[in-house]
């Protein structure tokens, strides 16, 4: 797992909550999708503290912005969900997001997931055509965030 360039990979502190609302709200925007600051993205206010039984990580471009952001949490026993796997236009299509996955693929095998599912909606289709090339299948279970409306899964090998 390589980043392109001068990217990097950091682990979220609660004190880079504004900077990740940024990158998540201006995606959401982009693709006309609501953003939910008291319910869905209130995990933002405190990353960090949210998700320490899972991880969050964020991509820094080469002048250290935050650009990109992704996260696995525990859905059920045995089970990780991806969430919140965000990058900003202007650094899509270098295969960070490729990078990504595959990080969350190994983080879900140190935290003995054997199983992963996300929630995403049908106008992030660049996201979609990703998820079904890594093998992820249309779950029929409703999604549970009310701006998605696909749910996928993937057994881990």
């Amino acid at each position: 797992m390589k980043l392109p360039l001068n990217y990097t990979c950091v682990a979220a502190q609660n004190t880079d909550s504004i900077a990740i609302k940024n990158v998540i709200f201006t995606s959401l925007q982009e693709y006309g999708l609501p953003i939910d600051p008291g319910k869905t993205d209130a995990d933002l206010n405190a990353p960090a503290d949210f998700y320490q039984e899972g991880y969050f990580g964020l991509i820094k471009d080469p002048q250290k912005q935050i650009v990109g952001t992704f996260g696995i949490l525990e859905y059920e026993k045995g089970v990780g969900e991806i969430r919140k796997m965000y990058l900003l236009q202007e650094h899509r299509r270098k295969g960070i997001g490729h990078f990504m996955m595959q990080f969350l693929f190994q983080k879900a095998k140190e935290l003995s997931f054997h199983r992963v599912v996300l929630e995403t909606a049908t106008v992030l289709e660049e996201a979609i055509i990703m998820y079904e090339k890594y093998g992820f299948q249309l779950d029929p279970s409703a999604p549970h965030t009310a701006r998605c409306d696909r749910m996928y899964f993937l057994d881990l090998a």
